[in-house]
């Protein structure tokens, strides 16, 4: 009862906000969306005023920055080169159907990012890519769930990351970010894991949670190097990369960052014919929402279908002519679609057989570059061979005359070498790095230690100025001595006198 009176609460805000909004001709068609209305009424805590003030500022900036367009206007050409020095992008839903968006902040370097680009370029595409999460993603994301899905899973690596060399310019970068963010796509965070934190980052986290929202910090994990159960709970193994405690790796696409894994990759638009004839027939499990789309796609005789419907078992398809499903292509009248995915196909098939040839060329090098390593084997092994037959030492090029090699002599070497490979199996399996319970006693006992060496430092201090107070003293007293035997050598002058 009281989750359906909160539900029953909302919707009303919902319709209020949207009478509001219509009152005021601030309700574009693209943005006449129940649950948009929703996200920005709950980063205003459904305050009705608030939120029309959030939503006419929206507008505004929208318009100032071209965000409407910007898809189809902006082209961030040097996108391969920032990811090198900032690997960040969407791979995979987590288990609820939402995107997952992934950032390596320990292998950024910000130096080098604003040498490929600029603050001004950066952040057109970071408001490009929302929009493309809003346009595409989202939406692919509902129907392959087969409900509403409008927020994002983040995980952010801060592996290596040092706080403190963090530059001016990027704070301000990271600020403008979150402003923007915060003012303009409100709420569409869900869960935010913050991975490999160092104890000192724990601690950081500690004295900043109290200064953050509560409802954003409730969303927002840290996580030490044991992450990958905690992971594992929200995502698939096979939707995680393996970098991150999951199986998947996407080598043929140039790394998990790079492939754009997700249901909007395997959606389809496909230009139709005149005499290509489609009839979908709608399940009655999708949500309203979903079916109100493909209603409207049908009646307004859309060509945009996504893949996940025509394939769905629940989304039955009728056509007259059979059509070749590829991943990823759009098909014009003049190109058909086998045409397209022949040619995908053969640019993946051709730039797998570049890599192995690449693989083989590297194998034969360094084969060749052990060949006089192999020779010297070869004749070592056929030396033994011949000595250990005939019980005779046969003298090798290169090497001393010598009689035969005694077995008691042999045994003390062998057994040490014994020894000294059973300790590097030893040192092998220790772990290399420090557990995080003793990390976090070496960082108590490194506080202990620096502040032992305060205190002794201002102990030192303090006996300076003591033995500074000590001289003078000792110098009055001596001048007081002084005085006081001059004063009495004239005192018996003038008695004598």
């Amino acid at each position: 009862m009281e989750g359906g009176g909160a539900a029953e609460e909302e919707a009303r805000a919902v319709e209020e906000l949207r009478q509001a909004l219509a009152a005021r001709d601030l309700l574009p068609p693209k943005f006449d969306d129940k649950h948009t209305m929703r996200r920005f009424l709950k980063a205003r805590g459904f305050d009705i005023d608030k939120t029309i003030d959030m939503w006419s500022e929206m507008l505004k900036w929208r318009k100032e920055f071209g965000a409407d367009s910007i898809l189809t206007d902006f082209v961030f050409d040097e996108l391969e080169d920032v990811l090198l020095y900032y690997p960040h992008g969407f791979h995979g839903v987590d288990r609820d159907g939402r995107p997952i968006y992934i950032e390596i902040l320990g292998k950024v370097d910000p130096n080098k990012l604003l040498n490929v680009t600029t603050v001004e370029r950066f952040l057109k595409y970071h408001v490009q890519s929302l929009e493309r999460l809003f346009a595409e993603k989202y939406p692919a994301c509902s129907v392959a769930s087969k409900k509403h899905v409008d927020t994002i899973t983040t995980i952010l690596d801060v592996k290596g990351v040092n706080w403190m060399k963090v530059s001016k310019l990027a704070r301000e970068v990271v600020l403008h970010i979150n402003k923007i963010d915060g003012d303009n796509y409100p709420e569409i965070l869900h869960r935010m894991f913050i991975v490999n934190a160092g104890s000192g980052f724990r601690l950081l986290w500690g004295a900043l949670r109290g200064l953050i929202d509560p409802n954003t910090a409730e969303k927002i994990e840290v996580l030490g190097e044991t992450y990958r159960c905690r992971l594992l709970e929200q995502i698939d193994k096979s939707q995680l990369p393996d970098f991150l405690g999951g199986s998947c790796s996407c080598s043929c696409e140039g790394g998990c960052l790079r492939s754009n894994k997700g249901p909007w990759n395997q959606m389809m638009t496909i230009t139709f014919q005149k005499q290509h004839q489609w009839k979908l027939d709608i399940s009655p499990d999708m949500e309203p929402d979903v079916q109100m789309k493909l209603e409207n796609s049908q009646s307004s005789g859309s060509s945009s279908i996504p893949l996940k419907m025509l394939s769905s078992p629940n989304t039955p398809v009728t056509r007259k002519e059979n059509v070749v499903t590829p991943r990823l292509i759009t098909v014009s009248s003049t190109v058909t679609c086998f045409q397209l995915c022949h040619s995908v196909w053969y640019h993946r098939l051709l730039k797998l057989l570049v890599d192995v040839i690449k693989v083989i060329f590297v194998f034969l090098w360094r084969l060749l570059s052990l060949a006089p390593l192999f020779s010297a084997l070869r004749r070592v092994a056929s030396h033994c061979i011949k000595t250990s037959s005939t019980g005779e030492h046969v003298h090798m090029p290169g090497m001393k005359s010598s009689g035969p090699i005694d077995k008691d002599c042999t045994a003390p070497c062998l057994e040490r070498l014994k020894r000294l490979e059973h300790m590097v199996m030893e040192l092998n399996q220790r772990s290399p790095r420090i557990p995080p319970e003793k990390e976090d006693l070496i960082e108590e006992s490194m506080r202990r230690i620096r502040s032992i060496e305060c205190d002794i430092k201002k102990t030192q201090r303090a006996l300076n100025r003591t033995s500074l107070k000590q001289l003078k003293l000792e110098q009055r007293v001596e001048n007081w001595k002084d005085s006081m035997l001059s004063n009495s050598c004239r005192f018996s002058y003038c008695k004598a006198i």
